[in-house]
């Protein structure tokens, strides 16, 4: 990828990019980045918004596309162009069209790099989400009960974290009982809670921009021996992966002592997704906690350690925490 350094300009579009850069908190902006100026390109649905929230930065309210916009700003530039590499084919596609003295170079992942370890304002917002998704927890406890519906559930959980102070929930709200629970990102239905079920119930909380995420798993009775046998494993392999976190460790390293905990209890083939991921602005950002990463855990990083154990058409069990990674160790913020 190329050095963004060396780049005339800088365009960036994911919106918790600029967010990350401007403190714009908008649906509907462009950054755009020069060794001169920083500017905002947004229309004038945010003319107050942008004003408010932008300290030195420059704003344009387009009233044109806004890749017209943006290169009128840069009409006397023949440099190299990054452009993030996210952004849709149509923007890139007008974007080059309207620089056709420029180079356009596709950026990967720059600012959510510079996004992996969190300053203490943004641990802070993230610590607040986990408080709304713990008070929301405790209070939903209670009617987790046969006969309630995981969509009843769900919508109370997003209800209590709202009241709780959250602003919205970080995501869809997972709750997954008995057969379904197997499916690790299943969608909710008018499923009925029955004595005897795995629940599996997966939310987050978002406050001040920034997400936590949490899964917990609740069995509605006395477990069977398997049941019971699946819900110790997933502790036995988030406790492998716990044990080893520490700034310098490699996050592939971290995945795989859960996945081979998992292996030498015999359900490794039963684990079918990474061990964690990154959370801030977004619920799933860097780094990446799998057998594929190529990250390093740093001080200051933000993310879950979640093993789960699958048995296809039955049911399933997942542990989740949200981790903040220290100089001294893990923190966990749920």
């Amino acid at each position: 990828m190329p050095d963004p350094l060396f780049f005339d300009a800088l365009v960036i579009t994911k919106a918790e990019n600029v967010r990350y850069l401007s403190g714009f908190t908008g649906s509907s902006a462009v950054a755009v980045i020069t060794g001169e100026a920083a500017t905002i390109f947004t229309d004038g649905r945010y003319r107050e918004q942008v004003a408010r929230e932008t300290a030195n930065w420059n704003v344009n309210i387009v009233t044109r596309d806004i890749t017209e916009s943006i290169a009128a700003s840069l009409h006397k530039r023949q440099g190299a162009v990054g452009l993030e590499d996210s952004s849709t084919i149509a923007f890139q596609q007008r974007l080059i069209k309207s620089l056709p003295d420029s180079t356009i170079e596709f950026t990967s992942k720059v600012v959510e790099t510079m996004r992996e370890r969190k300053d203490p304002t943004e641990i802070e917002a993230i610590r607040l989400a986990a408080g709304c998704a713990r008070r929301a927890w405790e209070n939903l406890l209670p009617m987790i009960s046969p006969g309630v519906s995981e969509r009843e559930l769900a919508a109370r959980l997003d209800f209590l974290m709202m009241s709780a102070g959250a602003d919205k929930p970080a995501f869809d709200t997972i709750v997954a009982s008995g057969p379904n629970s197997s499916m690790p990102h299943a969608r909710i239905t008018d499923r009925r809670l029955e004595q005897g079920d795995l629940v599996v119930i997966d939310f987050g909380a978002l406050k001040d921009g920034y997400c936590c995420d949490v899964t917990r798993t609740i069995c509605l009775g006395e477990p069977t021996q398997l049941q019971a046998r699946v819900t110790d494993v997933v502790r036995e392999a988030s406790d492998a992966a716990f044990a080893i976190l520490a700034p310098g460790v490699a996050a592939a390293d971290v995945d795989r002592a859960a996945r081979e905990r998992l292996e030498a209890l015999g359900f490794a083939e039963n684990f079918v997704h990474g061990l964690g991921h990154g959370v801030g602005l977004e619920a799933h950002e860097k780094p990446t906690l799998s057998s594929l990463s190529t990250d390093t855990l740093e001080p200051g990083m933000v993310f879950t350690i979640e093993p789960g154990v699958y048995i296809e058409g039955e049911f399933g069990a997942r542990h989740e925490e949200t981790v903040l990674l220290t100089e001294n160790g893990a923190n966990i913020l749920t």
